[in-house]
């Protein structure tokens, strides 16, 4: 799942820079704060919810930060802020 997340982050940049790094900026964040939710709500209350969804939502945000950091290294930069 995320391989496939790479990919497709990757090529949102490739066409749009701007567009794909935005994108995975805001699904990133809001995958990071879910998760990070239900997390505390976890440990403060138990439910009886599949470890999957937590999987999930951890490829939720790894995959968009991944391919972030991924496109800045290898173009050694955002080129749309300078």
């Amino acid at each position: 799942m995320i391989i496939g997340q790479l990919i497709v982050y990757l090529l949102l940049m490739l066409f749009d820079e701007y567009f794909g790094q935005l994108l995975a900026m805001i699904v990133g964040a809001i995958s990071l704060a879910v998760w990070a939710i239900s997390h505390i709500v976890e440990w403060i209350e138990p439910s009886r919810v599949k470890r999957d969804y937590y999987q999930y939502m951890l490829s939720g945000w790894v995959g968009p930060a991944l391919a972030l950091a991924l496109f800045i290294l290898l173009r050694g930069g955002i080129g749309w802020m300078s």
